[in-house]
C-alpha cells in the first residue's frame, strides 16, 4: 500500500507498507496508513519529500525536516531496523537502504547542499552528523 501525504506548502510524503499483517488504522477522512509502518515524520518549510519504503516487521522511522527543498529517501527491508533523519537547512540529501535486521542509522544534516548515501546491509549501526554546507559521506556496511 502507498500513501501520498501533502504536508504544508508542497512538501509530499510517500509511504509504502509491504508489511504481512498490515492492520490498517483512520489517519483522516482522506488517509490511511498501515499500523506496521511505524514512522514518525514532521516536515516544516517548503517542498521537502519523504519517501519510505518499508518490508518486515517492526521496522520504525523518525524523519524530521525543517527548511527547504529537503529529501528523504528510505528503504527498509527485514525485522527491527530503526532510522532517525533530521534534516536542518537547504537541499539536503538523504538515501538510505537497511536490509537485514536490527540496522540501526541516525543521520543529522545542519546546513546546505548536504548529502548522505548510506546502506546497511547485516546488522550493523551508523550515526553521521553533517554540520556543514556542500558535504558528501557515501558508507555502505555488510
Amino acid at each position: 500500500m502507498s500513501v501520498l501525504v501533502k504536508i504544508l506548502f508542497g512538501s509530499a510524503v510517500l509511504l509504502t507498507s509491504l508489511g504481512t499483517a498490515a492492520t490498517e488504522r483512520q489517519v483522516n477522512a482522506l488517509q490511511e496508513l498501515p499500523v506496521t509502518l511505524q514512522t514518525l515524520l514532521e516536515t516544516q518549510g517548503r517542498d521537502n519529500l519523504v519517501d519510505l519504503m518499508q518490508q518486515g516487521s517492526f521496522n520504525q522511522a523518525i524523519i524530521v525536516q525543517a527548511g527547504i527543498d529537503n529529501s528523504a529517501i528510505l528503504t527498509q527491508a527485514g525485522f527491527g531496523n530503526q532510522a532517525q533523519v533530521v534534516q536542518l537547512g537547504v537541499n539536503n540529501q538523504v538515501e538510505m537502504m537497511q536490509v537485514g535486521d536490527a540496522n540501526k542509522a541516525n543521520i543529522t544534516q545542519i546546513g546546505n547542499d548536504n548529502l548522505v548515501q548510506l546502506n546497511q546491509l547485516g546488522s550493523a549501526n551508523f550515526s553521521i552528523q553533517q554540520i556543514a554546507d556542500a558535504a558528501t559521506i557515501s558508507i555502505t556496511q555488510y
